[in-house]
């Protein structure tokens, strides 16, 4: 009697747990977007612009901009862009302006930036959609 009891009890409470299991989920959740909502914000892609210019307000090529998450290079116009898809957990993120080519374009020092980071589109809760910034920085000449 004992054995039927406990074989009716497994069957019965394996069927709510089944039925629980498979309402649970929708077809949305299964093959919808990938990115689980688990911890931190995310968004799907960040793109960080801006320019770069010395005190007489004429653009600066090859100066490296570098943030915690990528690094590029000032194009002849003074201008960059950065992107990366992935977490971002941070409303603010610092850029590192490095003079690495040398007397080529003139001698500047080093400075950073903190950009804003905005956010379009998603939920407005964890899929915060895309984010952007812009910084423009002006360098000032070494003197030595």
């Amino acid at each position: 009697m004992k054995k039927i009891l406990l074989k009716q009890s497994n069957a019965m409470l394996s069927a709510i747990l089944a039925l629980f299991g498979v309402s649970s989920c929708t077809d949305a959740d299964l093959y919808g977007s990938p990115m689980a909502e688990y911890g931190i914000p995310a968004a799907e892609y960040i793109e960080i612009t801006g320019t770069v210019q010395n005190e007489a307000q004429q653009p600066i090529e090859n100066i490296q901009v570098v943030s915690d998450y990528d690094m590029t290079y000032t194009s002849a116009d003074g201008s960059f862009v950065l992107r990366r898809e992935g977490v971002f957990p941070d409303q603010y993120m610092t850029l590192q302006f490095n003079d690495t080519d040398g007397e080529a374009n003139g001698s500047y020092q080093n400075d950073t930036a903190e950009v804003h980071i905005t956010y379009s589109g998603g939920d407005g809760s964890w899929n915060r959609g895309i984010g952007g910034g812009t910084v423009n920085k002006t360098l000032k000449e070494k003197t030595e």
